[in-house]
């Protein structure tokens, strides 16, 4: 019988949820959706997505990581004005060939303790890609106009019953770098032509989470302020979108469970190519809805 996975523990640098920063990551990565205007909370893939960065940071890591899977899942509402700490833990590296593949699992609470999110995310890196990145793109802020420039505005479409409505979008460039820009990913795949061109997928591509934040704007559509409170994700990234790429999310309820006082909904979600269908993310999610409620 295998043993549990070697860990290491690391406690996080605690930082300052602004709202500031929070409606820069909303710009970033095209969401408008008004939940957040209504409700005042966070979206909380935003705080997963800083701590994972916030964590890979610490690594060492060579140019070119690449973002494999990741989990979420929201233990509450979380507001701008928090102060977000939290602990993590690295498994052992996982080698297969030249790959490496490094695991983290993390809990974030605010200043007064209270839990805010779970999350877990695999990286891997080709340990044979040296090849240097340039320089990163200017890290001043950009007006929303300069972010959101290109972008197709959010479609939404209904299909079959049980579907949720649709996300469209239309990735470019100057939406990646005002993505590393917020989220602090440099990584030089999503930037440098050069090196991402010497890499397997012979350009720029963008970032994981950045994509995966298209399907948390397709659940908060669809579920609201519950999915902000309770929401759980956990998805395989399969392929990569360019700049220039259109892309489009989906989404089917599969089941639906009785709980007291509540009910939790299951779904299936994922990403495609809006031209090929080509799936680039597929998993599943869940929320738990009030009794009665959406």
């Amino acid at each position: 019988m295998v043993g549990p996975t070697p860990q290491t523990a690391l406690d996080l640098d605690s930082w300052q949820l602004t709202n500031n920063w929070v409606q820069e990551y909303l710009a970033a990565v095209g969401d408008g959706s008004a939940v957040y205007r209504e409700t005042g909370l966070a979206p909380p893939l935003a705080l997963a997505a800083k701590t994972l960065v916030q964590i890979l940071d610490t690594l060492s890591l060579p140019p070119g990581a690449i973002h494999s899977l990741q989990e979420m899942e929201a233990l509450g509402p979380v507001w701008s004005g928090h102060q977000v700490r939290g602990t993590a833990h690295l498994e052992r590296p996982r080698r297969r060939g030249s790959l490496e593949f490094r695991t983290v699992a993390y809990e974030l609470q605010d200043d007064g303790g209270r839990p805010l999110l779970r999350g877990k995310g695999t990286v891997l890196t080709d340990q044979s890609a040296r090849q240097p990145a340039g320089d990163p793109p200017d890290p001043r802020p950009q007006t929303d106009g300069a972010v959101r420039q290109g972008n197709t505005p959010p479609v939404a479409a209904t299909g079959g019953a049980g579907d949720l409505p649709v996300v469209c979008r239309t990735i470019t460039q100057a939406q990646l770098d005002a993505y590393s820009r917020v989220s602090g990913d440099h990584n030089p795949l999503h930037w440098d032509a050069r090196f991402a061109a010497g890499t397997q997928f012979g350009g720029v591509i963008a970032h994981g989470m950045l994509t995966l934040a298209l399907i948390s704007e397709m659940l908060a559509g669809a579920f609201g302020r519950a999915w902000l409170e309770s929401g759980q994700l956990k998805v395989r990234f399969k392929g990569a979108a360019r700049p220039g790429d259109g892309v489009q999310t989906w989404g089917r309820v599969t089941k639906e469970e009785p709980l007291p006082q509540a009910r939790r909904v299951e779904c299936l979600v994922g990403l495609r190519h809006a031209s090929t269908l080509v799936e680039l993310i597929s998993g599943s999610a869940s929320v738990v809805l009030p009794a009665g409620g959406q």
